[in-house]
């Protein structure tokens, strides 16, 4: 099974050169850290996903609430580890016809996924202080803009950004929900953030092309690094488009071709290989095309996956 990264410029299958060449990352890209929205620290006393509570749930009830999370922008690059640890955590919530379940203006405790009934959702005028549209009585909520129904999830964004809430949403029905609360939220994340710099970390002292960075150095390289599963067949770069990224092969295996020889690969990519520096280093088109590959020495299926890096501005 694999997925397929979108990166910020707009690119879904950017293309490809050759393999591995031992060429400096070039100065016009800038490696820097990302500005960043305030979140609150959570401490490592916080980050013990081994003590998250689980709340019973059947199979289809959790391939729902599985499902409604992908649906979410905040969510479509999440591990499947964290999603499966975040549904467990999830608890019931039964609320009746009428009933408030966010607030405008408040902080926001948890997010939620609807499991059956209906909501609507109402904002105040824009400009409206947080602190009046919190105050505001129940039929003074604003201008009805969306209703939501079964496997919708919402309210995750206050819990991501420690913002008020930018809406209220009122049940019209009765309704179950399940609520995932704040500090569970935000520690699943923070832990899976934890491994995967650690895991990120070593992987790339195993790549010859950044052995030679410093750690402070490996670390504003990984905020520019996403993780991309392809399916075997699944072209990765192609041959002529421009490029704007440059991949690190993780695990599996990646075939190079050119376009008047397709049935014969040029390389077989494997882990820490790297590919598609030379597009960003010369501003040339890509000089072959790099597919997903189900050879391997042992001749079974296997998934196959690139690391991503691509220049932050």
């Amino acid at each position: 099974m694999c997925g397929l990264f979108q990166d910020p410029f707009g690119g879904a299958n950017c293309a490809v050169e050759d393999a591995s060449y031992d060429c400096p990352i070039p100065e016009g890209i800038n490696l820097g850290r990302r500005t960043s929205v305030s979140a609150e620290s959570m401490t490592s006393t916080q980050v013990q996903p081994q003590d998250v509570a689980c709340f019973p749930k059947t199979e289809s009830q959790e391939a729902r609430l599985l499902s409604a999370l992908r649906m979410n922008v905040l969510f479509q690059q999440m591990e499947p580890e964290i999603g499966s640890t975040l549904v467990q955590a999830m608890r019931e919530k039964h609320v009746p016809k009428g009933g408030i379940v966010i607030k405008q203006g408040d902080d926001g405790k948890y997010c939620y996924v609807t499991e059956s009934g209906t909501l609507d959702v109402y904002v105040q005028p824009p400009g409206t202080p947080a602190d009046v549209a919190l105050a505001a009585p129940s039929d003074q909520l604003g201008t009805k803009v969306l209703t939501y129904g079964p496997g919708a999830a919402f309210g995750e964004l206050a819990l991501m950004y420690m913002q008020p809430r930018a809406a209220s949403v009122v049940a019209t029905s009765d309704c179950v929900l399940w609520a995932l609360d704040r500090v569970t939220f935000r520690s699943v994340l923070a832990h899976a953030d934890i491994q995967h710099r650690l895991m990120l970390g070593a992987f790339m002292r195993q790549v010859p092309l950044l052995q030679h960075l410093r750690e402070d150095e490996r670390a504003r390289v990984s905020d520019a690094i996403h993780l991309v599963d392809y399916r075997a067949g699944e072209v990765v770069l192609r041959e002529g488009d421009i490029g704007t990224q440059f991949f690190m092969v993780v695990y599996g295996l990646a075939e190079v071709t050119k376009a008047d020889d397709k049935e014969h690969p040029v390389t077989l990519l494997q882990r820490g290989d790297y590919f598609g520096e030379l597009a960003l280093l010369r501003r040339a088109p890509r000089a072959a095309t790099v597919t997903a590959s189900e050879r391997s020495p042992d001749g079974k299926m296997r998934s196959h996956g690139c690391w991503v890096l691509y220049p932050t501005s």
